[in-house]
């Protein structure tokens, strides 16, 4: 996955330092609500025209890791979905995310276990809420949070992730099936 690089002194690059700003040690469990705010401006303030944006949505990509900070550990993602696009229910382990819009329009469903656990490989999950994220909206999901993701138009959607993940356990929930399974760290 080449990333897209963004050119110095962008809007990009602004944000990157504020984050690096505020990360501290990474485990202030506020953290992702102060970084949030940051990526919400990002998105509603760069310019289409922008070196770094334009080349992002030009290049189409599904996936695109915009930065990952060697020190720091925490990964900046660019997406470009195409209407319909949609992934199962999962969580990210210990690690938290966040997801937003630059443009379209996206539908974030957040679930919550409701089996007893009891069952290895068996899982029942409800829908508890539905986000809808359009231009410039930001949601966080924190560890442990099961959620599945639609675009119901074409979008460009940016997920900043806390930490690798593939590096940690985590889980995809098949609903039909009522099962569960891990996704091994690499």
């Amino acid at each position: 996955m080449k990333a897209v690089a963004p050119a110095t002194g962008s809007s990009f690059d602004r944000y990157i330092s504020e984050v690096r700003a505020i990360w501290g040690s990474g485990n202030d469990p506020e953290l992702a609500f102060k970084v949030k705010p940051l990526l919400e401006n990002l998105l509603r303030s760069t310019n289409p025209d922008e070196l770094w944006m334009a080349k992002l949505i030009e290049e189409g990509k599904q996936s695109n890791e915009l930065y990952r900070d060697p020190a720091l550990g925490f990964i900046q993602m660019g997406h470009n979905q195409q209407p319909g696009h949609r992934n199962a229910p999962h969580d990210h382990g210990p690690c938290w995310v966040l997801y937003g819009v630059y443009r379209g329009k996206m539908e974030i469903t957040k679930y919550r276990r409701v089996d007893d656990r009891k069952v290895a490989g068996q899982a029942r999950v409800e829908r508890e809420e539905v986000h809808t994220l359009t231009p410039g909206v930001v949601y966080a999901y924190l560890p442990g949070d099961i959620h599945s993701t639609f675009a119901h138009e074409a979008s460009v959607v940016f997920r900043f992730l806390s930490y690798d993940l593939t590096k940690v356990e985590r889980y995809r929930y098949n609903l039909e099936k009522g099962s569960v399974s891990m996704v091994q760290p690499e």
